[in-house]
């Protein structure tokens, strides 16, 4: 149910892309990415435990949903006004990356700080609930809120980079207010103070987990920060709408992590993690390849001509989006076994490989640097974690990869259920 609809999102997420290639332009992207990367990442900075940790404790049944979702959002909240704090001087400093973009949309950049922090918290919830039909409504809902914010502020009234990001924001926003609508109607939610045991149980897994959260936030966008410090605001428009596309592709990976996630909290199941590892990682491979075997006509009808230099970029990035979609499933199961520890590592590791990899290679391939750093650092991380992974299952590190002969059966069991297909056989198991 949650690929099948995040086939939606990604339709939608397209015609957002191409909107705002057509409507901003490549420098009008690139104000718009450093502006949105500013805010989400300060959100994520901000509020340790906020989205993992409560979904962690409340799919184990430690926590109500109550407590869980009240801890949330007060963790948001306070780590966004804290940011917010911090980000008002540094919008008015020297900082090159600050000059990327107007003034004004910055301050409309740290509207998001607060609104994805607790968006993100809120969708954990349903996760750890397994209410996987309605959040992927409510992910259709939010994206759909955005095209059309889109059309009225950016297409109807003009308003630029600024209509863009007030766009996104009214997606989460409604996010967020459905979210707590279901969760009140249907889970029991009610008002309540967060207690200090709550907090203090989710704070002490999130701050285990808090610098693989960040990495995953700024992970696959490193290359944006630094060029917004180093390149043109068309490099970083053409870099941001590239790096964009391909993550799309990490619908399959995100899909199948959160279904497994509330199934292995807790019990850990390495026999299912490495089947799901299989498979995620084989079909991303296959919507890949076809991707790249169209990509320039798709990206002159998608984002215009005047974004054909991204296509070489699509290449680059695809091998290191292939090895995120695997990291993807490992970082799952060290979260639910309550190993998130693992994960900082990784991403410490990662993180510091892009960086290394974009300051050596951007004098010579100049924006092309940015996709291979993305590349290699992936590897890095995604390397680290298969190999924690072996070991502390004791499972063989070939065979975490091999296919096995029940690999195509499951697989063609969950196409069936996906078209709708088998449905009775498996209330029937159930």
């Amino acid at each position: 149910m949650a690929f099948a609809t995040r086939i939606g999102l990604v339709v939608l997420g397209l015609l957002i892309q191409g909107m705002l290639a057509y409507a901003l332009l490549p420098e009008g992207r690139g104000s718009y990415a450093v502006c949105v990367l500013f805010g989400t990442l300060l959100g994520l900075i901000f509020t340790p435990g906020a989205e993992q940790g409560a979904q962690y404790f409340v799919a184990t049944r430690q926590v109500s949903v109550s407590q869980g979702v009240s801890c949330a959002l007060t963790i948001g909240l306070i780590g966004g006004g804290l940011a917010i704090a911090v980000a008002i001087p540094l919008i008015h400093s020297d900082i090159a990356f600050f000059h990327k973009a107007q003034t004004r949309s910055f301050y409309l950049g740290i509207v998001l700080i607060p609104l994805t922090a607790c968006s993100l918290a809120v969708e954990h919830q349903l996760v750890a609930l397994r209410r996987f039909g309605r959040l992927a409504v409510f992910s259709l809902l939010r994206v759909a809120v955005n095209v059309l914010a889109l059309v009225l502020l950016v297409w109807g009234r003009g308003l630029g980079v600024d209509g863009a990001i007030a766009s996104f924001a009214a997606g989460h926003l409604v996010l967020i207010a459905a979210c707590l609508w279901d969760l009140r109607r249907h889970c029991g939610l009610v008002l309540e103070r967060p207690s200090r045991a709550s907090l203090t149980h989710i704070l002490g897994y999130g701050s285990r987990y808090h610098v693989a959260r960040i990495g995953e936030g700024i992970g696959p966008q490193v290359g944006i920060v630094v060029l917004g410090l180093l390149a043109s605001q068309a490099d970083i428009g053409l870099f941001a709408s590239a790096n964009t596309l391909m993550l799309g592709f990490l619908l399959i990976s995100n899909s199948v992590g959160n279904a497994l996630m509330p199934r292995i909290a807790g019990k850990g199941r390495p026999e299912l993690v490495v089947l799901c590892l299989r498979l995620v990682c084989g079909v991303t491979l296959v919507a890949l390849l076809a991707l790249l075997a169209i990509s320039t006509p798709l990206v002159r009808l998608l984002l215009s001509d005047a974004f054909l230099p991204v296509v070489p970029l699509l290449w680059i990035l695809a091998p290191g989006i292939l090895a995120y979609a695997g990291m993807g499933i490992f970082m799952t199961y060290f979260k639910g076994v309550n190993r998130p520890e693992i994960c900082s590592w990784a991403v410490c590791l990662g993180i510091g490989v892009n960086l290394g990899a974009l300051f050596l290679l951007y004098p010579k391939l100049g924006v092309e640097a940015a996709a291979y750093a993305m590349t290699i650092g992936m590897f890095g991380r995604c390397f680290l974690l298969a190999l924690a992974f072996s070991k502390g299952t004791q499972m063989a590190y070939l065979s975490v990869w091999l296919p096995r002969r029940g690999d195509a059966s499951f697989l063609w069991a969950a196409g069936r259920s996906v078209l709708g297909w088998g449905t009775e056989e498996r209330r029937a198991e159930t």
